[in-house]
């Protein structure tokens, strides 16, 4: 076997990313300045809505912050949680049916029902959740508080992120 003669040359600079911080009056406007965030080629995961002076107990940035998510986001998640839950039931009332070999179909019926019952129940509990995310955002911006994070890898980004926050309608903006 032969030794390898490469070594690690030195790696790509890194330098300093930066986030940007904009304050919204209302949901919307920060809806709008996230789609135009994703539409210049921000990564959702560089998007956050961070909590103003988070109490100890969550004052990390994973704890205090929420996911910066459109009503579309939220739409697609209940549709999401709903099939699963309903295909779970269709595909368990399908190998009753195979393993019975047809002597089940009355079971199968029955399954069929409690899938759409559990798909139903799961909307019903993520519509729940998205309702009161809605409601903690919308208290957020009634008090000021409303605040959208933009990680920004580099300066280009990061005048880009305060450009489209500034045209959005944040205010307070600042790089942090």
């Amino acid at each position: 076997m032969a030794a390898n003669t490469q070594t690690a040359g030195p790696g790509p600079a890194i330098g300093r990313i930066h986030e940007v911080h904009g304050i919204f009056s209302n949901t919307e406007q920060m809806q709008e300045a996230i789609q135009q965030l994703s539409v210049s080629g921000f990564d959702r995961a560089d998007l956050a809505v961070p909590e103003a002076a988070p109490p100890p107990e969550r004052s990390t940035p994973e704890s205090g912050a929420l996911p910066a998510d459109t009503d579309q986001d939220a739409r697609q998640a209940r549709t999401m949680h709903t099939s699963t839950a309903a295909a779970m039931a269709a595909l368990a009332g399908a190998g009753i049916t195979v393993a019975t070999g047809g002597a089940a179909a009355a079971a199968v019926a029955a399954a069929a029902a409690a899938g759409a019952a559990v798909g139903g129940a799961t909307f019903a509990v993520s519509s729940a959740v998205n309702e009161q995310e809605q409601a903690e955002l919308d208290t957020r911006a009634a008090l000021g508080r409303l605040i959208l994070s933009v990680r920004a890898p580099t300066e280009t980004k990061r005048a880009e992120a305060e450009a489209i926050l500034r045209s959005t309608g944040a205010t307070d903006i600042q790089v942090v």
